[in-house]
């Protein structure tokens, strides 16, 4: 009975010690409401910010950080790295910029934030984070191939990829199978053709 007794109180202790480290951690502003918040996903606001990493002066690529705050102002940070910019040459535009789409189309908006251009015809690439509503948070969508400037059709429930090079540009199309991002359909057309249409 009493070694019973001390296996309970010494458990209560740990418990109490997690606690105490868990808002120490904070800065010691944690409550219970705290311990027992669960995110969700209209609770957070975003920003971004773009970091430049220097080599012998010269810019060699730029980190991508998004901070991500809840309702209890809990700040959670996602790290992208930026494709490398010739600074001098390059106009930085839109990198980090985040835009709020359904990539996954389950009525739920995800994060898309810019990476930057691949070439000076405005491939933009992004790094896309889903919500998981299960989990109660968001998670890097894991894709084999680059998607260039993409947009969402919400009709066809697809992901659109559009790349352009000089004259020619293709079009690739992706839909979800089995949790994953898969090609359906591809097109190639001429920008030339386009523009008398």
């Amino acid at each position: 009975m009493k070694r019973l007794s001390l296996v309970i109180m010494f458990g209560g202790q740990v418990r109490l010690l997690i606690v105490a480290m868990m808002v120490a951690a904070c800065g010691g502003q944690m409550s219970a409401q705290d311990i027992d918040y669960v995110p969700q996903r209209a609770d957070y606001s975003f920003r971004s910010d773009v970091r430049a990493i220097n080599d012998d002066g010269d810019v060699r690529w730029d980190s991508i950080i998004v901070y991500l705050t809840d309702a209890k102002g809990h700040t959670q940070e996602l790290f992208s790295q930026a494709l490398p910019l010739d600074t001098l040459q390059w106009n930085k535009g839109s990198i980090g910029e985040i835009l709020e789409d359904d990539w996954n189309f389950d009525g739920i908006p995800d994060l898309q934030v810019c990476t930057g251009p691949m070439n000076g015809f405005g491939n933009y690439t992004y790094v896309v984070w889903l919500w998981n509503n299960k989990a109660h948070q968001f998670e890097e969508l894991k894709h084999g191939c680059e998607i260039y400037s993409p947009y969402i059709d919400s009709d066809k429930k697809c992901i659109v990829s559009v790349w352009r090079l000089d004259d020619e540009i293709e079009i690739i199309r992706y839909k979800w199978k089995d949790g994953k991002l898969v090609e359906s359909e591809r097109e190639q057309m001429s920008a030339s053709n386009l523009a008398d249409d």
